[in-house]
């Protein structure tokens, strides 16, 4: 397969998740991104969390993810707590509302994952994962 190609199939595989993740999202009527839900979705897992921890994770500036969490507090998915171990930070926890939301994100990414994986057998998956990771850790690599 040439260069261009992959590149070209990764272009289309990335574009149409977006596609698929954004109308899928846009049917819960939240007035939120998706990358309102990955925030939402790394202060559900990471316990606790703190709006740097997400800075990390996510690559993004601190404004930005600022704007991202007052957004999610502003429409009651997450709060803030005061940090017991330093009073210049707050952790971030998920609230009930929150928690719901999650889960209908959970069954959105079950069934995007059904609908891309369809046909593959499980070695080509493993195979794709393992591959696209170290596509993907060679990007990063080299941007940090």
């Amino acid at each position: 397969m040439s260069n261009q190609k992959s590149l070209e199939n990764l272009f289309r595989l990335v574009h149409g998740l977006k596609r698929q993740m954004y109308k899928k999202t846009e049917q819960l009527s939240l007035d939120i991104t998706p990358m309102h839900i990955r925030v939402l979705k790394i202060v559900d897992r990471k316990k606790p969390c703190t709006a740097v921890d997400i800075v990390d994770i996510l690559g993004r500036d601190k404004g930005q993810v600022t704007r991202l969490i007052n957004t999610l507090i502003d429409k009651g998915l997450i709060e803030r707590e005061p940090n017991p171990n330093d009073k210049r930070s707050h952790y971030l926890s998920i609230t009930n509302a929150g928690i719901a939301v999650v889960e209908e994100v959970m069954k959105i990414d079950a069934d995007t994952v059904n609908k891309m994986t369809k046909n593959l057998k499980r070695e080509e998956l493993a195979e794709f994962e393992r591959i696209s990771e170290l596509m993907a850790n060679n990007l990063y690599e080299e941007n940090n």
